[in-house]
């Protein structure tokens, strides 16, 4: 996860406090030395934050809209969305506007499909294939 991409501070933020607190103490205790802390307001969790991630299902078709606004992504360096479809989010429409780098919800579903077949089939894929046959399909996923 994060901790072992470096990360040594997290700030959590969900509608449900008691979820973030709950969240807070399993990430606690299998990164006993991160800084996790809970807000209320997403901006400022977010001011001075080198990435900003949406776990929520905001930005989802049906759920339109960003969780973050647009003014409290400057400085950040990069986000995530972990919204599958649509591809371009609101709130990565924004974080690339701001000049974030930007990592889409599409490649989280990609990677978890290509990781369980080499798990489950054991066989080779065309990752490339794939990935242009998935994105050109008019069907929605």
């Amino acid at each position: 996860g994060l901790a072992g991409l470096g990360a040594r501070e997290l700030r959590l933020m969900d509608r449900a406090p008691e979820k973030a607190e709950a969240l807070a103490e399993a990430l606690q205790a299998v990164a006993p030395e991160m800084k996790i802390s809970i807000w209320i307001d997403p901006a400022k969790a977010a001011k001075g934050a080198t990435g900003v991630i949406n776990c929520t299902p905001v930005g989802m078709v049906g759920y339109e809209g960003t969780p973050l606004p647009r003014a409290a992504m400057v400085g950040a360096e990069w986000a995530f969305d972990a919204v599958y479809t649509p591809v371009e989010t609101e709130f990565l429409q924004d974080a690339a506007a701001e000049g974030l780098a930007v990592l889409s919800g599409w490649e989280l579903f990609f990677y978890q499909g290509v990781h369980a077949w080499a798990h489950f089939a054991g066989k080779p894929l065309d990752e490339a294939a794939l990935r242009d046959a998935l994105l050109n399909t008019k069907e929605t996923v």
